[in-house]
């Protein structure tokens, strides 16, 4: 699931969901460097997670029914 369909859910915009994953604040998902070097960040969004945390009519009103 991509940042920007998260943020979409939530009304936020997708660097409030990014800086939120980066420092733990959401249990939907989680942000990681690939080495220590990196100054880049991968996200990882679980959708039923965030289908919980947004409830289940909003989560098909941003995806649809799939």
């Amino acid at each position: 699931m991509k940042v920007s369909e998260a943020a979409k859910m939530l009304g936020v915009t997708d660097q409030f969901v990014r800086v939120g994953l980066q420092r733990g604040a959401f249990e939907f998902g989680t942000a990681f460097k690939k080495n220590d070097r990196s100054r880049t960040y991968s996200y990882v969004i679980y959708p039923e997670k965030l289908k919980k945390a947004v409830g289940e009519d909003r989560y098909k009103e941003v995806m649809g029914e799939c």
